[in-house]
């Protein structure tokens, strides 16, 4: 049992461990691409910051319900077998340096470290007698999960039977790997709540603050500048003044005790409808804050540029976007091809609703095809340094269909409603993304929140 349990984890185990194992799969190898941009941290890390948004040369490294200790070894497999990266990024919910929700139910279960990795955090708990990161008989347990004992597989083994888990790994391994080590679990998830949070101190622990510290060491002797960033809240938190000032006072000691280290905290709080829950950003969230956070880091970020992969992933949260403010924010300045169809009369509205914002141009369609079925109410929307992709409109007599050499044939059913209806090009790829229709309220003179 204990030969089967090590040969065939991928059988039995969740999607949490497919994230982890792909963390580690990645840490432990060494790559040709560079990365100049790491980020570190715990999952409200990983849920804030999108590379595809940032950098094609950034990074995810954090692991959800982490904590200090366990990014310092993430970040020390990293540099002992790729070249050490420019900048690290490192973000922790204020919990994550008092407790850890990861080291014994994901990180110890799934052999993410080596065994003299896990011999010194154990020693180390023991030595500052930390009660929240140890447990009665620690290292039998560490030992028992180590040499694959059945008392403690056998629980995850059966909760598998009749599961195909094989396949959820592959595909938890295949959306980590487009996302550039961001989960996605959170998709589109709102925060609901009518209560507030307070937080009215942050305690450290001495155990976190040890491995908080030789992080930015490791960064230091490898000459990396750290860039401590806090991610925000939902507007349902209450900061105290001392709580504020006991937040600076913590990052400041680092930002004056080593070189090249920063701190930022500008936004503390965002709209609640940006969060999954009281610490994790949603797609929408994740959006929101890399833009901030590149448009903040503007300097060590000077890529305008687009690649293939980050377009893919893009397409890939294009595809989750039910909300229409979002979806054109993501649409963006990206390198789109973006077919319109006024089926309300509303493209005026809708240009200065949502278009606008983002710096979309719209084009009509007797503009650049007369001859086009239904010219009079289509439309181009593209960036402003972009070209639309080569394509042809017909129209078979149920619907358009949308012609291109690379594409193909794509059929376009226009709803019969009163709407905007638009056609979504990835012209790097040069793919179809996806259709995306926004209701209008011919009576309210108003569009839905929601696309369908």
């Amino acid at each position: 049992m204990m030969i089967f349990f090590w040969q065939a984890r991928e059988y039995y185990s969740n999607e949490d461990f497919g994230y982890t194992w792909w963390n580690q799969e990645f840490t432990q190898t060494t790559h040709q691409k560079y990365y100049k941009y790491v980020v570190l941290g715990d999952s409200s890390c990983n849920a804030a910051y999108m590379p595809e948004v940032i950098s094609d040369s950034m990074v995810n490294l954090s692991i959800g319900g982490s904590s200090t200790v366990e990014e310092y070894y993430v970040l020390e497999d990293y540099l002992a077998n790729n070249e050490a990266p420019t900048d690290v990024f490192l973000s922790y919910h204020d919990s994550h340096f008092k407790y850890t929700e990861a080291y014994w139910d994901k990180i110890v279960p799934s052999h993410r470290f080596n065994m003299l990795q896990n011999l010194e955090i154990l020693y180390n708990v023991a030595k500052y007698r930390d009660d929240s990161f140890s447990r009665e008989g620690m290292l039998a347990e560490y030992l028992a999960a180590e040499f694959y004992f059945p008392s403690k597989y056998i629980t995850a083994f059966n909760n598998s039977l009749g599961e195909n888990r094989f396949a959820k790994l592959e595909m938890a391994y295949d959306k980590i790997e487009l996302h550039g080590g961001r989960y996605t679990t959170l998709g589109k998830m709102e925060f609901e709540t009518v209560q507030d949070r307070v937080y009215s101190e942050m305690p450290v622990k001495p155990l976190y603050n040890y491995y908080f510290t030789k992080t930015i060491e490791l960064c230091v002797e490898n000459n990396i500048a750290v860039h401590i960033v806090k991610p925000p809240l939902p507007d349902n938190t209450e900061m105290t003044a001392e709580y504020v000032e006991q937040v600076f006072y913590y990052y400041k000691y680092f930002v004056d005790s080593y070189p090249n280290v920063t701190f930022s905290w500008n936004t503390k709080i965002m709209d609640r409808k940006l969060f999954a829950d009281e610490i994790h950003m949603n797609n929408d969230g994740a959006l929101a804050f890399s833009t901030t956070l590149k448009n903040e880091f503007k300097d060590i970020f000077p890529e305008t540029r687009y690649t293939a992969d980050m377009m893919l992933a893009v397409d890939d949260s294009i595809q989750q976007e039910n909300i229409a403010g979002y979806l054109m924010h993501f649409i963006g300045d990206r390198d789109y091809t973006v077919l319109m169809y006024d089926g309300g009369n509303c493209v005026r509205q809708f240009r200065k609703q949502f278009t606008a914002p983002v710096g979309l141009r719209s084009y009509s369609m007797k503009e650049i095809d007369e001859n086009a079925p239904n010219a009079d109410n289509l439309y181009v929307l593209l960036a402003p340094d972009n070209e639309a992709i080569d394509f042809t409109i017909e129209d078979d007599g149920t619907s358009l269909v949308v012609k291109n050499d690379k594409l193909g044939d794509n059929r376009w059913a226009l709803p019969n409603t009163s709407c905007i209806s638009l056609f979504i090009i990835d012209n790097v790829n040069e793919q179809l993304v996806g259709i995306k229709n926004i209701q209008y309220n011919t009576t309210d003179k108003t569009f839905e929140n929601y696309v369908f």
